[in-house]
């Protein structure tokens, strides 16, 4: 496989030298040289904003370096205001969906990955007011459709999008092995399937392919990992070193 072919997606930008889901970790990223960046984004009910956020639990600092005691608290316990301005420099807070969108512009491609469970009106709720944030980026020019990929572990979420917002990419998230392999993603109108490493076997990337799906694996780090990837043939990988995974895929290949 030649280079170019297996793209390098820096998860939660180059998150394994710089504070995951930040803006820092995006530029820095870019800097490396990455395909695209993959973010986390959490709903933030009091605020009705998207936050880029992977644990749902954080301990929280206050800009006077007050903190809040030893138990971690829910993200929609606390007002957004205090959320994105734990830390005096912008660049290491927990960002909006706004503001990463902004940063990363049209430099690469954009994995959002949607950390909802939500079912029904609540989903719907949600997907309406992300469409909102999309579009809007949209029509400033700092995106285009076909530049983005939403994926999630929450594949109701999956099949509302791709019935409501068909021009945008879907990945279905999954950390098993499937017994009829890539067969489910046909339900769900998906046009990739995001794989977890410890689950990767050639049975499932082939028949993938052979529905006309592409296959981006998480998290790749190792090269003995990445060598297995290029020798199945993956579409792309998600790792937290971008220039390092590059390097190595360059000496590999």
């Amino acid at each position: 496989m030649e280079i170019d072919k297996m793209k390098v997606i820096a998860h939660r930008g180059a998150s394994g030298e710089f504070a995951e889901n930040s803006l820092l970790a995006f530029e820095q990223a870019l800097i490396q040289g990455c395909d695209a960046i993959e973010f986390d984004v959490q709903f933030h009910q009091p605020s009705s904003e998207f936050i880029l956020l992977h644990d749902s639990y954080l301990k929280i600092i206050d800009i006077n370096g007050s903190n809040h005691g030893e138990e971690k608290v829910h993200f929609n316990q606390v007002p957004l205001d205090e959320l994105i301005h734990t830390s005096p420099n912008a660049k290491y807070n927990i960002c909006t969906l706004v503001q990463a969108l902004q940063c990363i512009n049209i430099q690469c491609q954009i994995n959002i990955e949607l950390k909802s469970a939500t079912q029904g009106a609540q989903l719907a709720n949600e997907m309406q007011k992300l469409e909102a944030v999309i579009r809007h980026a949209q029509a400033r020019k700092l995106i285009t459709f076909q530049q983005l990929v939403i994926s999630s572990f929450n594949h109701h979420a999956l099949v509302y999008v791709a019935n409501h917002f068909p021009e945008m990419t879907t990945a279905a998230l999954i950390a098993c092995c499937p017994i009829n392999y890539a067969e489910f993603c046909q339900q769900l109108k998906v046009n990739m399937l995001n794989l977890s490493i410890e689950c990767m076997n050639p049975e499932i990337i082939k028949d993938a392919h052979r529905r006309g799906l592409k296959v981006w694996v998480y998290t790749v780090d190792h090269p003995d990992q990445i060598k297995q990837c290029l020798d199945f043939q993956v579409d792309g990988i998600f790792t937290n070193f971008p220039l390092r995974t590059r390097q190595t895929i360059s000496a590999l290949t």
